[in-house]
């Protein structure tokens, strides 16, 4: 007489097959972690000098001073499997750029390795600089400076373009609380 018999070898093979599954399906997403946000430049891929950062960042802390807009620079080794699209709206919405009830941030991320660029606006920003704007900043004020090796240059060339269009969007002196978002 035939009886039948868990199997458990199958059994166990199919739950760890569900298990690595899991543990894969985790660790090649694709995405990068969100660095900590440390200030107004964030150079984590290491391409600007210290010198460079201090004036970068003086630059964009006047300008907040300024308009209350908030624009800050990130960089990073590599986008991995990302898009850089993904990884900067992910950035920014981690770290809350620009005011509640407002959202006049701004994010501009350089990835090295792919050698990407991204121009990351806030929803507020949107009425004023369209992603072409901000195509053509990148384009025009910026990869030039890049393409030699200025990483400097070409950020605060577009940083200041940014600025400048930015400008636009007045912030009504009662409609910022306290806190960012």
């Amino acid at each position: 007489m035939f009886r039948r018999r868990p199997h458990f070898g199958v059994l166990a093979c199919i739950l760890s097959l569900g298990v690595a599954i899991s543990a894969w399906a985790a660790d090649s997403s694709g995405l990068n972690q969100v660095p900590k946000l440390s200030g107004w430049v964030n150079d984590t891929a290491k391409v600007l000098t210290e010198a460079d950062r201090e004036r970068l960042t003086k630059m964009l802390g006047d300008y907040h001073k300024e308009t209350h807009h908030q624009i800050v620079v990130l960089t990073i080794a590599s986008l991995g499997d990302e898009r850089i699209e993904a990884f900067s709206l992910r950035t920014a919405t981690a770290w809350g750029l620009g005011y509640k009830n407002i959202d006049n941030g701004i994010l501009v991320t350089l990835s090295m390795k792919e050698r990407k660029m991204r121009i990351e606006l806030g929803k507020g920003m949107e009425r004023f600089i369209s992603d072409s704007d901000a195509k053509a900043i990148m384009d025009t004020d910026m990869r030039p400076a890049f393409s030699k090796g200025d990483f400097y240059g070409g950020l605060r060339n577009g940083l200041l373009q940014l600025m400048d269009e930015a400008r636009r969007f007045v912030v009504p002196a009662g409609s910022i609380t306290s806190q960012a978002k």
